[in-house]
């Protein structure tokens, strides 16, 4: 069994040790019931410290043929550091990629996020580009993730370095040099960790981003992540022409599509606006929703036929119940107790209709795979006086219990397709 993976792209194909690959997989971002973005270790549950959640979720994604996440954040010092916390807190991963090899039998492969130029889009503005805190903070990002390949690139479970997610706002995307950075990026990646991929994870922009950039991406390491939404519950409808129009922009220059976030909420809303769980008929549409828009994935697979798409990891593997907090509520926030994680769904930012969704509405908290239920929070204590209960034990300095998942419909439906894949 290879004990090294070395990662390439031909035209729209991913290769790996020689083999081509179709990724199955979910976007993993498992804050658990109490805890936030903003609290440390900033999204990033695969740490040691947080064996308890991501030894939960592994096997269980195993067993159900997901080879593949894709994380938002990849906790390094220089986090810690801007955070006012010391550098040598916990930011190792070796524990949990080992665990994702398993030796080389049956792998989840990880393509690792890294949150901080999400966090500070203003480096990206066009008009400021040249000032120097945007220079320097965008020197920062090449050096953090130079470092980031140079340390878990050696991994075998590493797929590759999420550069960046959802970036590529209208007016950002206008400039070239946007995209020329990206390149150098991710040239310089690839020289750290050259068997290793590289992507951008973009916001659904009717291809703008692609149009306007793929002729400065020049990196052979580099393939498109898009984060799409369209499509409604029909199985006839699927990504629509998110593939066809992604081959033409890409014609004269091709590199690989990934669906780096699709899926849909599993929600309805009451006549008085609150959230709730489907019911059977909604369901049922969510399940067929799920179902197409992966068949349109597999009908445009690269790795053995003509289309463009090289996989998709869904959205998301559990609720995000930290979404649901109005602001001044979230768990880093002075005073936030007690309205912050009260463990009732609240209605998201978007409350316009969506009649392409099942339940017709866009619930931030509410994509999971798996619903989160948190052990004994009445037995809890907040991590800091007048603040949130959450995951982090104050007394013992260790976390609490993980939480408990339970699988929707959908979630069986999905992980039928994609063992069926895998035996096929």
């Amino acid at each position: 069994m290879e004990s090294t993976t070395n990662w390439a792209i031909d035209q729209y194909k991913i290769t790996v040790n020689g083999q081509p690959f179709f990724g199955n997989g979910v976007s993993y971002s498992p804050v658990p019931w109490g805890a936030c973005a903003a609290f440390v270790p900033y999204g990033d549950f695969t740490i040691n410290t947080w064996k308890s959640v991501w030894g939960r979720d592994l096997e269980l994604m195993r067993a159900n043929g997901v080879n593949l996440l894709k994380t938002y954040n990849t906790l390094d010092s220089a986090q810690l550091i801007a955070g006012g916390n010391p550098g040598t807190w916990d930011h190792e991963h070796k524990e949990f990629l080992d665990a994702c090899w398993n030796n080389g039998e049956n792998p989840i492969y990880v393509l690792m996020g890294y949150a901080p130029p999400k966090t500070n889009q203003q480096a990206f503005l066009p008009l400021t580009w040249a000032d120097k805190a945007n220079v320097d903070l965008r020197a920062s990002f090449k050096t953090a993730l130079i470092n980031l390949a140079s340390a878990w690139g050696p991994y075998p479970a590493v797929m590759g370095f999420a550069m960046a997610n959802e970036v590529n706002a209208e007016d950002v995307i206008q400039n070239p040099l946007f995209f020329k950075y990206w390149n150098e990026v991710a040239t310089a990646i690839g020289s750290a960790a050259p068997e290793k991929l590289t992507s951008l994870a973009n916001s659904d922009d009717s291809m703008h981003s692609v149009i306007k950039g793929n002729q400065y991406i020049t990196a052979g390491n580099f393939f498109w992540g898009y984060n799409s939404y369209r499509g409604n519950w029909t199985n006839s409808n699927g990504f629509d022409d998110l593939f066809s129009t992604f081959k033409t922009a890409t014609a004269a220059n091709p590199h690989p599509l990934m669906l780096t976030e699709w899926g849909v909420p599993a929600s309805t809303h009451d006549t008085a606006g609150n959230i709730q769980e489907m019911n059977a008929s909604q369901m049922a549409n969510l399940v067929t929703y799920i179902t197409g828009h992966y068949n349109d994935m597999v009908a445009n697979r690269s790795d053995i036929g003509q289309g463009v798409c090289c996989g998709g990891t869904y959205f998301e593997w559990t609720d995000e119940w930290w979404k649901a907090d109005p602001p001044g509520t979230q768990c880093n926030q002075p005073h936030a107790a007690p309205a912050c994680n009260s463990g009732v769904w609240n209605p998201g930012p978007d409350m316009n209709f969506k009649d392409n969704f099942p339940g017709n509405y866009w619930d931030e908290e509410a994509f999971g795979l798996f619903s989160i239920a948190p052990v004994s929070p009445a037995t809890r204590k907040p991590v800091k006086k007048g603040g949130c209960v959450g995951p982090w034990n104050p007394d013992t300095n260790t976390p609490y219990a993980p939480d408990t998942l339970t699988a929707r419909p959908h979630a069986k439906a999905l992980f039928t397709a994609m063992l069926g894949l895998k035996k096929g």
